[in-house]
């Protein structure tokens, strides 16, 4: 089953012409097997079929830019960051406490099926090694990608004070399941830009909460 992909900055503006969007610069997705290939291979599960499936159906995001930024659990903000005003355009802050600082990424991505399907589903979870690399917790989460034009979000709880990502760290994973033979592949858009119809159902599907409580999670979890 093939998907298709446009990534997306939001940040103090909206852009899909970005220039870290560019050909030579945005380095793709790629299915979880092929990127850890090295670290499993050899080992007594590497030829189990039900953790294969798993795996080969998973996409990593990558970071695209340096970021690093240290925060006060005591005064519960950022006192340093590596990176210019508007913070905005990097990392956008939902909530600080002293157990955590809730936050996502301005780099997102809409995935798009080319044909009407029901019932594909998309989980986004974290990349295996992340956490004790960086101690940031993404926040899982899964939608009907077949129904639903929603941004896929790079969104942590950061529990370690300091966090540092480097150009091309893995962000999470993308797993797509429903399909007939479980057999998919995330392609990216000839265009920078998605098709016009699509950009309208994006808009409107990523406003949908503030003028409907729960209404999008209502609506479209049922894949009809």
């Amino acid at each position: 089953m093939k998907l298709y992909y446009s990534p997306y900055f939001n940040g103090s503006q909206e852009l899909w012409e970005h220039p870290l969007h560019q050909e030579i610069v945005y380095i793709r997705p790629q299915r979880v097997l092929e990127y850890t290939k090295k670290l499993h291979e050899g080992h007594t599960y590497w030829d189990c079929p039900a953790w294969r499936s798993y795996w080969n159906n998973s996409f990593i995001i990558f970071n695209q830019l340096d970021l690093e930024f240290e925060w006060d659990k005591k005064l519960c903000k950022i006192t340093k960051k590596s990176f210019k005003d508007p913070k905005t355009d990097y990392i956008k802050i939902q909530e600080i406490k002293s157990d955590g600082m809730i936050f996502e990424l301005t780099q997102q991505l809409l995935v798009w099926l080319p044909n009407k399907e029901k019932n594909i589903w998309a989980e986004l979870c974290p990349f295996p090694r992340m956490f004790h690399k960086t101690g940031l917790e993404y926040l899982s989460s899964e939608f009907p990608v077949s129904r639903w034009h929603k941004p896929m979000k790079p969104q942590y709880k950061a529990h370690a004070s300091k966090v540092t990502l480097k150009r091309g760290d893995p962000l999470y994973t993308i797993r797509f399941k429903g399909g007939k033979n479980n057999q998919y592949n995330l392609q990216p858009w000839k265009d920078m830009d998605p098709p016009k119809w699509l950009k309208t159902k994006f808009t409107q599907h990523n406003n949908m909460g503030r003028w409907v409580t729960g209404g999008a999670w209502n609506l479209f979890r049922r894949d009809t």
